[in-house]
């Protein structure tokens, strides 16, 4: 994955979304691949409109 010209928020996005494809959208793996809570996780899908 190149990250150059992307901002922070845009490579936190891609990082959810390639975890989310990684993990079948499984929710609880994602959460725990990336040390945060599934709660945080909710808040950042919200906050970038990631739907499943």
């Amino acid at each position: 994955m190149s990250l150059n010209g992307l901002t922070l928020d845009e490579i936190e996005k891609r990082t959810i979304v390639d975890a989310l494809e990684k993990y079948n959208n499984n929710l609880s793996q994602v959460a725990q691949a990336l040390g945060i809570t599934r709660q945080s996780l909710y808040r950042r899908m919200e906050k970038y409109h990631i739907g499943l």
